[in-house]
């Protein structure tokens, strides 16, 4: 018998989806595909993102909202650490990484306050 596949049940989910494909895309709207390490932090990131929301569209596993944690807080030190160029660069990843970070966060909390009402 087929699986069914549902999609992601959380907004937060939909909206990490989002700042992935933003992620991807973000390097060429913002114009700093030149910049090697940005763009490659930025796809690689960005399709991380992705596949673990993809991930929820088979089963939703608690650790995948920790891992957005975890690409989350990546995005917030990496223009640091891989000395990115330009302010509309940095902004970008830290602006993206507190987002997912605080979705990621979010969605953890939510999903305990639902475990203790049950």
């Amino acid at each position: 018998m087929a699986a069914i596949v549902e999609p992601p049940r959380h907004w937060q989910d939909w909206a990490s989806w989002a700042l992935g494909l933003w992620l991807i895309l973000s390097p060429w709207i913002l114009m700093y595909w030149t910049q090697t390490a940005g763009l490659e932090n930025a796809v690689v990131t960005g399709f991380l993102l992705l596949l673990v929301e993809a991930l929820t569209l088979t089963a939703f596993r608690r650790w995948e909202e920790w891992v957005n944690v975890a690409l989350g807080a990546w995005l917030l030190v990496s223009p640091f650490l891989l000395g990115f160029a330009g302010v509309s660069v940095i902004s970008n990843f830290v602006v993206v990484g507190a987002l997912v970070l605080l979705l990621a966060v979010n969605e953890l909390r939510e999903i305990e306050r639902r475990r203790v009402e049950a």
